[in-house]
């Protein structure tokens, strides 16, 4: 039994598909078990000697597609359809009443539909029919409408089986790309969270220590270690908070950061002494929740990696409507001495967000400016202002900035 489930198991990854062996065994048991009753019948009627050497023929070559001795993949089809033909011609030499062997051809193309592509299933049924034909020709075959009728059923049976056998694998390798587009989410995720929250950090106690450094501020000092340590704190609520929504199915109940938490956002790099002018027009509409998070991220990972890579200069940051859409621009300085980073993941995972949300992100060098320009649509809406009146408000804020 053991060697059976093995060599079905084998013969399964030759065929190329990924039926239970159950499948597989059932099908040889109910083919080998008409095999059986095919002879039996015969042997009760007495045979001659001529007829049992015909019988043992028939039996050896119906039993051969189950012992495997055909290792090749694309063999193993037509010999079952072969050897079937073989088998039922072999019983036919000796003529039966009731005669199962006919059932034979019915149990051989549906194993076969079961595995093989549309031209080998027609090649099967042909040879099949045609061995029908040639059985009802010499009257060896009673009804031979019904066997005919029965094989076309076993045909069909067969190709349902191999289309849910589709159905399963495309259903597993959906699950399996859902799989890796939550865990690419989870560590964007993280990243922006943890990202943002260090970069605060750090910049606080590098403000501390120049602080001390410089003229002895203690007070300035205490005050930038006392909002890096809110800062971590905050933080590590934040990666509760995050890995909350990631463990939990469907919406969470708690509140994802959006449009109302950019103000403190900014003040928090501010505070840390970082210059922001930023600019915000209000929405005709309501923005859905991921949108508000995705301006959210594009914004914060925007100035992490600005105060990050360019810091001491001003950073300049406009949301607002555009048409039929949503506009986020984040413009710094270049210092002379910046050296050129890499894009990491970060600045993917802002693309990744808003092309998730059927917009686009570009970013790159504007003369000796750096400049993040995201757009998101918002489908069947039209804006109330567009990308002039946005720029014109950010020159603004940056104008009283500077006064």
């Amino acid at each position: 039994m053991h060697w059976l489930l093995m060599r079905t198991r084998r013969t399964l990854a030759l065929l190329g598909h990924e039926y239970p062996p159950s499948y597989l065994l059932i099908a040889y048991a109910g083919y080998g078990l008409t095999v059986i009753t095919a002879a039996a019948d015969r042997i009760v009627h007495g045979p001659t000697g001529t007829e049992w050497l015909a019988i043992f023929a028939a039996v050896a070559a119906g039993f051969t597609p189950m012992t495997g001795v055909c290792h090749k993949r694309h063999m193993w089809k037509p010999m079952l359809t072969i050897m079937t033909s073989v088998t039922v011609g072999l019983f036919w030499i000796v003529p039966v009443q009731a005669d199962a062997a006919a059932l034979l051809l019915v149990i051989s193309v549906t194993m076969s539909s079961a595995v093989a592509l549309l031209r080998e299933n027609i090649f099967d049924v042909a040879v099949l029919l045609g061995v029908l034909g040639a059985g009802v020709a010499t009257e060896r075959v009673e009804q031979g409408w019904l066997i005919a009728a029965m094989i076309c059923f076993g045909v069909a049976v067969g190709r349902l089986l191999q289309a849910q056998l589709l159905l399963l694998r495309r259903e597993r390798q959906a699950r399996a790309s859902q799989a890796i587009l939550d865990r690419a989410g989870m560590a964007r995720e993280i990243h922006d969270v943890v990202a943002h929250s260090l970069s605060i950090v750090l910049l606080n106690v590098t403000g501390a220590r120049r602080a001390l450094q410089q003229d002895a501020d203690t007070d300035e000092a205490l005050a930038a270690l006392k909002d890096a340590e809110a800062q971590g704190r905050a933080a590590m609520t934040d990666v509760r908070r995050t890995i909350e929504l990631l463990r939990t199915d469907g919406e969470s109940e708690l509140a994802q950061p959006g449009l109302a938490d950019l103000d403190a956002l900014v003040n928090t790099f501010r505070r840390a002494g970082t210059s922001v002018a930023y600019g915000a027009r209000p929405f005709a509409e309501e923005l859905t929740s991921a949108t508000e998070l995705a301006i959210f991220r594009i914004v914060q990972e925007s100035l992490s990696n600005a105060s990050r890579h360019a810091p001491g200069t001003l950073i300049e940051v406009t949301i607002g409507p555009a048409l039929d859409g949503i506009l986020i621009v984040v413009v710094n300085d270049i210092p002379d001495d910046a050296r050129r980073h890499p894009g990491g993941s970060g600045l993917g995972g802002m693309r990744s967000r808003t092309e998730l949300l059927g917009g686009h992100l570009t970013a790159g060098r504007h003369g000796n400016r750096w400049r993040i320009e995201a757009f998101i649509p918002i489908p069947d809406t039209a804006a109330d202002a567009g990308y002039g009146d946005v720029v014109t408000e950010r020159h603004d804020t940056h104008a009283a900035t500077d006064g």
